[in-house]
Order: C-alpha cells, then sequence, then structure tokens
C-alpha cells in the first residue's frame, strides 16, 4: 500500500490523501471511454424552434397583443368547446 508512510521522527502512520486521489482517478479514467462533444438532438428542436418563431410574421405578434388587451380588460371569452376540440385535434 504506498498511500501509507511514516512521518519522519516519529512512529506515526500517515494516510497519504494525494497518492489514493491519484491512483483512484488513473482507474477512473481508464474505465471512462473518451469525452464526446457535440450538440444533442433536444438542442437542435429548440434550435429549429426558435428559428422558425423569429422568422413568424408580425402580424401574429399583432394578434397576441390584441389578445393579451382583451384579457387585461376582462373582455376574452373562449368557447371552452371548441378549445378542447382544438387540443384533442392536435393530440395535446
Amino acid at each position: 500500500m504506498s498511500e501509507i508512510r511514516k512521518t519522519s521522527g516519529s512512529r506515526a502512520v500517515v494516510y497519504d490523501i494525494a497518492k489514493a486521489r491519484e491512483r483512484k482517478e488513473a482507474t477512473a479514467t481508464a474505465a471512462q471511454p473518451a469525452d464526446a462533444t457535440g450538440i444533442s438532438e433536444g438542442a437542435r428542436e429548440l434550435s429549429r424552434a426558435r428559428e422558425a418563431v423569429q422568422q413568424a410574421p408580425s402580424e401574429r405578434a399583432e394578434r397576441i397583443q390584441q389578445l393579451r388587451e382583451q384579457i387585461a380588460r376582462g373582455e376574452y371569452n373562449p368557447d371552452p368547446r371548441e378549445v378542447a376540440k382544438r387540443i384533442l385535434e392536435r393530440g395535446l
């Protein structure tokens, strides 16, 4: 056990943490494959979604603003059956 050594001038045995860590890291590194870099599929999908939103026409932004104003005034009352129907059609 190379991690255990006697200190000079005393009879005490000291555990050498540094060597133990080196040995542990060496065995862990040997067992693990090399790191790989790349972009995950989730990141690619998020990037495509962001691009689609950025390319959307400004009409959509205007419509969203109108809906926000209607909601703030308490005038937005969608038909619950129509909302449910569209949710089912889209499979959400």
